[in-house]
């Protein structure tokens, strides 16, 4: 399953922040340091798996359970955003034979 950024938020990045608007809730909210990697990693690749792993290698995860703490972060992340509704599921019939496989 892919994750898209919902039409409806406006973004930009900004001094290791993320800033955003939600016009479908009114809401701005800021992503810091952390969450804004998050952010840039599923706006680029729309996957937790390929987040999680790219994450991973940028802070230098030495074992499997680092990269499994990781991955646990970046879903539970990625599950508030699908809450507030920052993030939608791709429409299965965009997403394709890649997107059907992946989280």
């Amino acid at each position: 399953m892919r994750y898209l950024i919902d039409p409806e938020v406006v973004w930009i990045p900004s001094d290791q922040e993320v800033r955003l608007y939600s016009a479908r809730s009114g809401e701005f909210h800021t992503l810091n340091r952390t969450a804004a990697e998050i952010w840039l990693q599923q706006a680029e690749s729309g996957s937790v798996t390929e987040a999680a792993a790219e994450l991973s290698r940028r802070h230098g995860a030495e074992d499997a359970a680092q990269h499994a703490l990781i991955a646990k972060d970046v879903r539970e992340f990625v599950d508030r955003l699908l809450a507030q509704e920052l993030l939608v599921v791709e429409p299965v019939e965009s997403a394709g034979a890649a997107g059907a496989a992946d989280d």
